[in-house]
């Protein structure tokens, strides 16, 4: 990374921006009577706890997910409870909860929430969120995915195509493809500068050069050159030391006009149309396959692009800090947990994106 962006500047300005919006939101009291922290038991008493919070009676849930609401039915027919559930990206869920801290609001109990990064590093550390790891899961759950919080599911940004009408394959098989020419306005993906996981997604590819400059040696057949504009851009730069090839992906996908769209689902469904004629690509969720429908929408992600097909992320169950119904949080993020499935991508790294986020933003303006 050191030849991109130079961590030892943008690491204190990252921790200064922790420290002023952050609060100490940790209450003892709270904590001995939800029993997270350093009042966390090992013997759970699972018959306790559903006692308990049956009498709380619902349980509220910020989720990165709308498929919360599939949830409802079952777990109150199961338990009693009700899920309040409201359906709300990552890091607004974060500012939200931190927002409503301030003001002594206390009305959320769990996060279901996909930025690792800001959870890592922000969140978990000044006791914003907690972590609780319901017991019993042991058998399903890798150690990294019980701490520093618990892992619900593997969530990914992939590449899809219309697979209806490319009945012969994806029409790339490169993800320098998507600087060619012919894919000029026709890549859609949610704005890096207002969609978090967009923004990580684009990170990760940058924290991998090496593997981007030899995906352009097989796909043109020639060592990587870089355009002026790049050039420029790294010989103006106080923190990076010089061009590489990820950096040019980058300038060269954005002046191929993609496409910016808020909804990962819209761009599934723009995807997927089989009454179009001229399909576009686009960068959505990897879930999205779900939406599949015979005669309407068909697209599937580009498994064999070179050279990844997309980026994986951990998407956390936490408790929040001070969550009125603790006990029904608890019992929530036990009900229904699915085994674990991993997928060939390349993962995130929180806390290399959290602290070289200000000088990717940066980059990603000079490069627009």
């Amino acid at each position: 990374m050191s030849n991109r962006l130079n961590e030892r500047l943008f690491a204190p300005l990252a921790l200064a921006a922790v420290m002023l919006s952050s609060t100490a939101f940790a209450d003892e009291t709270w904590q001995k009577a939800a029993g997270v922290g350093e009042y966390a038991s090992a013997n759970q008493d699972w018959a306790e706890i559903e006692a308990a919070a049956k009498k709380e009676g619902q349980v509220v849930i910020y989720s990165v997910s709308s498929r919360i609401a599939k949830l409802v039915d079952g777990f109150k027919e199961k338990y009693g409870i009700e899920i309040v559930g409201f359906d709300m990206p990552s890091d607004l869920q974060i500012e939200k909860l931190r927002r409503e801290h301030k003001a002594g609001i206390h009305s959320v109990d769990v996060l279901f929430n996909a930025e690792a990064p800001l959870l890592l590093n922000e969140a978990l550390p000044n006791n914003l969120v907690w972590n609780f790891v319901p017991t019993g899961l042991e058998t399903d759950l890798d150690a990294h995915e019980t701490e520093p919080f618990l892992i619900q599911r593997h969530s990914s940004r992939v590449i899809y195509y219309n697979t209806s009408l490319n009945p012969d394959g994806a029409p790339i098989d490169s993800i320098w493809d998507l600087t060619r020419e012919e894919w000029k306005g026709r890549t859609l993906l949610p704005s890096p500068l207002e969609d978090g996981l967009s923004a990580n997604f684009i990170q990760t590819l940058l924290h991998n050069a090496d593997e981007m400059s030899a995906a352009y040696e097989r796909e043109f057949g020639e060592p990587i050159t870089y355009s002026e504009d790049v050039i420029e851009v790294v010989e103006e730069s106080t923190t990076i030391d010089a061009p590489d090839a990820a950096m040019e992906w980058l300038y060269r996908f954005l002046n191929n006009e993609p496409v910016f769209q808020s909804s990962t689902t819209k761009i599934f469904k723009n995807v997927g149309d089989v009454q179009q004629d001229n399909p576009p690509l686009g960068i959505t969720t990897f879930s999205k396959m779900r939406k599949n429908k015979e005669g309407v929408y068909a697209a599937g992600p580009i498994f064999d692009l070179d050279p990844v097909f997309g980026v994986s992320y951990p998407t956390a169950l936490v408790m929040a800090d001070m969550a009125p119904h603790p006990n029904a949080a608890k019992q929530l993020e036990k009900f229904g947990l699915p085994k674990f499935d991993n997928l060939k991508l390349w993962p995130i790294d929180p806390t290399e994106i959290y602290y070289t986020k200000y000088g990717f933003l940066a980059l990603y303006l000079e490069l627009s």
